[in-house]
């Protein structure tokens, strides 16, 4: 099996607002789009990507307090 990419990378934040503050603000990336954990509605989970949320650009974060 060759591996040629990857699509998205997960990672986990403690603080949703200063996450979406520091990539969107400081890096530059989009917020491609805002939905919740699907194992726990109450948090939240973030994607930032390029203008088009090309796959292989794609950072996502479960906010995990």
């Amino acid at each position: 099996m060759n591996i040629v990419g990857h699509h998205h990378i997960s990672m986990y934040t403690k603080d949703a607002k200063r996450n979406k503050d520091f990539y969107t603000n400081v890096l530059g990336l989009r917020l491609v789009e805002k939905s919740v954990n699907q194992d726990n509605p109450s948090m939240y989970h973030l994607f930032y990507g390029d203008e088009v949320g090309t796959a292989g650009t794609i950072l996502s974060f479960f906010e995990i307090p």
